[in-house]
């Protein structure tokens, strides 16, 4: 299944929600914008994400995208699901599988070197806790771990020597695999 196709069913899930019978729960629509920090081997970095989806009681779904730095800058598309625990549904648990997507990377201006960045797989699940500042306004700071893979793949292109011979390109693909601390605080708006 392609992402495209993925993307458009998690986008129509939640209208599928609203339309169920509202006796059996309290639906509402949420939207959460947080930042925070990235941590690994190689130090910490910013992360950013926001996210849209229907809320039915102790259940929320929906989409959304994010971007960090860690290494290589990359956005992320992800579907975003979360639990509430506890009477007051203060403490949460998250996971947001999808798609990590590297920007390009910049050449040094050299002719005969290609690179191209291809995305994988980004996870990000963790807990929080929300703290309620009015009906719909709320802060919650959660933590997490982030599973995030890339791969660079670089070929040489060789110039015709003299007498022209045609000598065939090296390709190198590095595959990166990062698995990182996140923890972030975040906005949420709605009911």
């Amino acid at each position: 299944m392609h992402m495209r196709t993925i993307a458009i069913i998690l986008l129509f899930l939640p209208v599928g929600m609203l339309a169920q019978n509202k006796k059996t729960g309290k639906t509402g629509w949420r939207s959460i914008t947080g930042a925070g920090f990235v941590a690994g081997e190689s130090g910490v970095k910013p992360v950013f994400q926001l996210s849209g989806g229907i809320k039915y009681n102790r259940y929320f779904t929906g989409i959304g995208l994010g971007y960090d730095s860690y290494q290589f800058d990359a956005f992320s598309l992800f579907a975003d699901w979360r639990m509430s625990f506890g009477k007051k549904q203060l403490l949460f648990a998250y996971a947001t599988p999808g798609y990590a997507i590297p920007e390009k990377y910049k050449s040094h201006g050299e002719d005969f070197r290609k690179d191209r960045m291809k995305g994988g797989f980004y996870m990000d699940a963790g807990f929080g806790y929300r703290i309620p500042i009015s009906i719909l306004h709320r802060l919650s700071f959660s933590a997490g771990y982030i599973r995030k893979s890339v791969s660079h793949k670089i070929k040489y292109i060789y110039p015709c020597g003299t007498p022209c011979v045609e000598i065939p390109p090296t390709i190198y693909v590095n595959r990166f695999k990062y698995g990182l601390i996140t923890t972030r605080l975040s906005w949420e708006l709605g009911k």
